[in-house]
């Protein structure tokens, strides 16, 4: 079977997550003073909407929502076989945003400066980028379209 975003299965996605993740996830999480591991199980356990994209041989991303009042803390993060999903990934992900959106005014998180990547990304996504209290972050505003 090919690539597949399914709901995500919280403690078997979550522990592949982090055996497997990203070094510039990694990097953001402990650049906002969370161990990975913890960034991890806390984004899952408080995500209302939650999904992974995987394959038969494994886990590529897993990304969620979490409410706070009308707004949507949305998160993403990757393993390092995410580059191999690039096109599927791309071409779903707008979909998938409008999903996560559903409920919400709006949906934003913060995105390390040097991650350039997933910069990129969200602003072809049409997020709006703002300085935050975090040296180094950027706040970023995904609206309706």
């Amino acid at each position: 079977m090919g690539l597949r975003i399914e709901e995500a299965q919280r403690d078997m996605d979550a522990f592949e997550l982090y055996d497997d993740m990203r070094e510039e996830d990694m990097m953001e999480c402990i650049g906002l003073m969370h161990h990975p591991k913890d960034a991890v199980n806390i984004s899952f356990e408080t995500s209302s909407k939650c999904y992974s994209l995987r394959d038969n041989d494994g886990l590529y991303c897993s990304f969620g929502v979490s409410p706070c009042e009308n707004v949507g803390v949305v998160w993403l993060l990757g393993t390092r076989r995410l580059a191999g999903a690039k096109k599927y990934f791309v071409k779903n992900s707008q979909k998938w945003v409008d999903e996560m959106m559903m409920g919400f005014d709006f949906l934003t998180n913060v995105v390390m400066k040097t991650n350039t990547l997933s910069m990129r990304w969200l602003k072809w996504l049409g997020a709006e980028f703002n300085d935050c209290q975090y040296d180094g972050y950027m706040s970023f505003i995904l609206e309706r379209k």
